[in-house]
């Protein structure tokens, strides 16, 4: 039967009503069930702060107290600090810069000891007022320099194709590697790659003879090639890479009880995975699982990662009076001018333009937690005296400073005083894990019995300047004295003025523990 055209319209009236009724039954049971009180979509908790680090395990303190990647009202950030915390991921540093400044992103990661290269004259950062208020981690192994057979030593080095990532944290590595036996970047054939994995590649593919890489790379290189090792690693060098946190300066405003809760959380995060196993185990798994990496290659890493707690930090930003090791005042002064001479950095800003203390110093107030055990600093090992082995082994470096002494002195004069500071002082405090042998040499002027004595003398009062004035444990040195005995090559007849002024000479010789170098 056919309805009527009046009958059709409210047929179709009614049909319409329905759809509207349904549609309207389906929103109300989404807004009831899905939507909360406060128009957050359930599930999905709204950050309070994003924070985006690289694909590397010195995060995982962070991803430890967040529960993983995601805000969660389920993660300890939000149960003890009332916090919900978003990690991204996020391995290309000019989009991290480029987040910072839109404000989608509120915290970054950064290295100190490169950051002089983005502190420049006209730097975004700087128009910004980005600065540093933590330090995360340092780098204590999870750095290395891989090196084909026949390479032992950094003299080796000379002449070859070294892989390495510009001005980043390799880069630091490598220079200061370098400087440990007197050489510079033009010394060797430097081979600019994106970051420490190409150049892992590169030297696996047999395009280089050493790269700059990060673990666990370093472990894979070796086994790539017979007879390859690792030269070097930041397990020796301790104290020249660290992680730190950026943040610009109207967001640390606006958001200052967050970000205190945050470094606080954080912080407390390393402590767990620096002394409980089982908090590092979950942490690894976290990390493996956010960062998409393997587990077991997570663990590795993180081994070779010391994360730095509120004691590490009070004494990075200098408010340890007391404190003689690297401050980040020094890490980043120091790598400023390496980087400024091999024209990556541009009139770089000071530090304390580039940093902010605040909120260390907020959380030394905070007594109940300055006061917990797992939140010193952490203890510098004590050196044991050299064993006859290593006080005779070949050192992997050599670095040569022409000190002037009075005839027939061991007086050190104030110009071989800054020269010392200048030259071996901060050196000697990055390559922690380090013996130096210093070794004083003279001319042929003189009977040998004089000059034996007399280099000894002057070797002997060079170490004593370095432990009295900058506290360094007497037993990180090996004291020799050579007399005559070993002229520089081409001047063993001390011939000329020249040829003695060169034999007159200081050496600082590095010596490693072949373990130390993984």
């Amino acid at each position: 039967m056919e309805l009527t055209e009046k009958g059709q319209k409210t047929v179709k009236a009614v049909r319409n009503t329905i759809i509207l009724i349904v549609v309207l039954a389906a929103g109300y049971f989404a807004y009831t069930h899905w939507i909360s009180k406060d128009g957050k979509i359930a599930g999905t908790a709204k950050p309070d702060l994003v924070v985006a680090y690289n694909t590397f395990t010195g995060v995982e303190g962070l991803v430890l107290m967040n529960g993983g990647m995601e805000p969660s009202d389920s993660s300890t950030f939000y149960k003890k600090y009332g916090i919900k915390v978003l990690i991204k991921q996020m391995d290309a540093v000019k989009d991290t810069r480029s987040g910072l400044h839109s404000g989608d992103l509120d915290l970054v990661y950064c290295t100190t000891d490169a950051l002089s290269v983005e502190m420049g004259s006209g730097s975004e950062l700087l128009a910004d007022n980005v600065v540093q208020i933590m330090q995360v981690n340092q780098s204590h192994g999870a750095d290395a320099i891989v090196v084909r057979k026949g390479i032992d030593d950094v003299a080796g080095l000379k002449g070859k194709k070294v892989a390495y990532a510009v001005g980043t944290a390799s880069h630091t590595l490598l220079l200061n590697v370098l400087e440990s036996s007197g050489l510079k970047m033009s010394d060797i054939d430097g081979y600019q790659v994106a970051d420490g994995v190409e150049a892992a590649n590169t030297f696996k593919n047999n395009q280089c003879d050493a790269a700059v890489v990060w673990a666990p790379d370093d472990e894979d290189c070796v086994a790539s090639q017979a007879g390859a090792k690792v030269l070097i690693s930041s397990a020796v060098a301790s104290q020249i890479i660290a992680d730190g946190l950026l943040v610009k300066q109207s967001v640390l405003k606006t958001k200052h009880d967050l970000i205190i809760k945050l470094v606080k959380g954080w912080l407390e995060g390393n402590a767990k995975v620096n002394s409980d196993p089982v908090a590092k185990k979950q942490a690894n798994a976290l990390f493996a699982k956010g960062f998409k990496f393997p587990e077991d290659v997570a663990a590795k890493s993180a081994d070779k990662v010391y994360f730095s707690t509120l004691g590490d930090n009070v004494n990075f930003f200098g408010l340890n009076s007391t404190y003689t090791g690297m401050t980040g005042d020094r890490m980043y002064g120091r790598m400023a001018i390496k980087y400024t001479e091999v024209g990556l950095a541009k009139s770089p800003a000071p530090w304390r333009n580039v940093s902010d203390p605040s909120v260390i110093q907020e959380i030394m107030n905070d007594k109940d937690f300055a006061s917990q055990s797992d939140q010193a600093a952490a203890v510098v090992k004590a050196f044991t005296p050299a064993t006859e082995e290593v006080k005779t082994q070949a050192s992997q470096s050599s670095k040569v400073i022409s000190l002037e002494f009075p005839t027939n002195s061991a007086m050190l004069n104030e110009d071989a005083r800054v020269l010392i500071d200048r030259e071996i002082k901060e050196l000697a405090q990055g390559f922690a894990g380090a013996y130096i042998r210093v070794e004083g040499n003279t001319d042929n002027v003189g009977s040998a019995v004089v000059n034996n004595k007399l280099s000894l003398a002057r070797a002997t009062s060079v170490v004593n300047y370095l432990v009295n004035e900058h506290h360094f444990d007497q037993n990180k040195f090996i004291i020799v004295g050579n007399g005559s005995n070993q002229p520089v090559p081409g001047c063993e007849d001390n011939s000329d003025e020249t040829c003695r002024a060169k034999n007159r000479r200081t050496e600082f010789q590095f010596i490693w523990d072949k373990k130390a170098k993984k």
